[in-house]
């Protein structure tokens, strides 16, 4: 039992490499793509999924600066991605700068998490799943405005539907 006012102790491994994913699998309901998708300059759309690897600098701020430092993380993560993959090519996010691009955000979380005091220092980047989606490739989870619309359309005998038909009596 410890004096008061401690009410718990937590032994911190400050050494242990923690390491967590970013860019799932889920989809977003509003746009139909994956969470890891973006869009780059030239305008493509480009899924990545990658591993932050950080060790812990200092165990007061990890424990008592922010609520949860693992969600800090992966979020200063995916802001640092978006905004370096915004402003790239795809040719260099896909072939000619990945190890420039992981560089850069090994910088970018670092300088975010170190406004947050977060505790945190981002050891390594590693840039897991770089592919490109196409224009014409269907988005997974959600369903095509086009497709409702062939729908109707065959269940009214192959006229197109007019808003009438979208009611429902």
């Amino acid at each position: 039992r410890l004096p008061y006012p401690f009410q718990a102790h937590e032994i911190v491994p400050v050494t242990q490499l923690r390491s967590v994913e970013v860019g799932g699998t889920g989809v977003v309901p509003a746009t139909g793509l994956r969470d890891s998708s973006m869009l780059t300059q030239d305008e493509n759309i480009v899924d990545i999924r990658f591993t932050v690897q950080y060790t812990l600098k200092d165990a007061r701020a990890f424990l008592f600066e922010n609520r949860d430092t693992e969600q800090a993380v992966v979020q200063a993560a995916e802001s640092a991605v978006r905004e370096i993959v915004g402003r790239s090519k795809v040719d260099g996010v896909l072939y000619e700068r990945r190890d420039a691009i992981a560089a850069e955000l090994v910088q970018s979380i670092q300088s975010q998490l170190d406004r947050l005091d977060a505790g945190v220092s981002i050891k390594n980047v590693n840039l897991q799943n770089v592919q490109v989606l196409r224009h014409d490739q269907p988005f997974s989870g959600a369903g095509r405005p086009q497709d409702d619309f062939d729908v109707i359309a065959e269940e009214l005998g192959g006229r197109a539907p007019k808003t009438d038909d979208l009611w429902e009596d």
